[in-house]
C-alpha cells in the first residue's frame, strides 16, 4: 500500500513541478489577452500581486506537502526497517544468551559428573586398599590362654647370724 502510495505521490509531484512553470506562463498571457478593458487596472496593479501571491503560496504548499508526504513515507520505511534489525537483532542475543546459558549448565552438569565419578573412584580406591590391607595383615593371634604362673617355693629362712657362730 505505502509502495503505491509513493509511486502515485511521486507521479504527482513530479506533474506539479511540470505544470507550475506552464500555468506562470499561462496567467502572464490570460492577464494580458483574456482580461476585460476595464479591468486591467485591477489586474496589473496591487490586487493581480496579491492574487498571485496567494496562489503562488498555494501552489507552493501544495508541492511541498507533496514532498513532506513522500518523504514521510520514506521516513516510515526506514524506521519500520530499523525496527526489524533491531528485533532480529534482539533475537539474535537472546538466542546467544541462551546457548550461553545452556552451555554453562552442561558444564557445571559435567563439572559435577567428574566431581561424582572422582568420588566414587576414591571411595573404590580407598575400599580396595582397604581390602588388600586386610589380606595383608595377619589374623592377629589369638590371644593364648596364659597358664597361672607357678608360685615360687618358699625359701628357707635363713637363720639368724648369730646363731651360726
Amino acid at each position: 500500500m505505502a509502495r503505491a502510495t509513493r509511486i502515485a505521490l511521486d507521479l504527482a509531484l513530479a506533474a506539479s513541478k511540470a505544470v507550475r512553470p506552464s500555468l506562470g506562463i499561462a496567467w502572464q498571457y490570460a492577464k494580458i489577452e483574456v482580461a476585460p478593458p476595464l479591468t486591467l487596472g485591477f489586474f496589473q496593479g496591487a490586487g493581480g500581486k496579491r492574487l498571485e501571491n496567494a496562489v503562488a503560496s498555494k501552489v507552493d504548499g501544495f508541492i511541498s506537502g507533496l514532498q513532506q508526504r513522500i518523504k514521510d513515507i520514506d521516513d516510515e520505511q526506514i524506521r519500520v526497517k530499523k525496527e526489524k534489525e533491531a528485533a532480529i537483532k534482539a533475537a539474535q542475543e537472546k538466542a546467544k544468551a541462551a546457548a550461553k546459558a545452556k552451555a554453562e549448565e552442561r558444564e557445571k552438569a559435567e563439572a559435577k559428573q567428574r566431581e561424582q565419578a572422582a568420588k566414587a573412584k576414591a571411595e573404590a580406591t580407598a575400599k580396595e586398599e582397604a581390602k588388600k590391607a586386610d589380606t595383608k595383615k595377619p589374623d592377629p593371634p589369638k590371644a593364648e590362654k596364659k597358664k597361672p604362673a607357678k608360685k615360687d617355693p618358699p625359701k628357707k629362712k635363713d637363720p639368724p647370724k648369730s646363731a651360726k657362730k
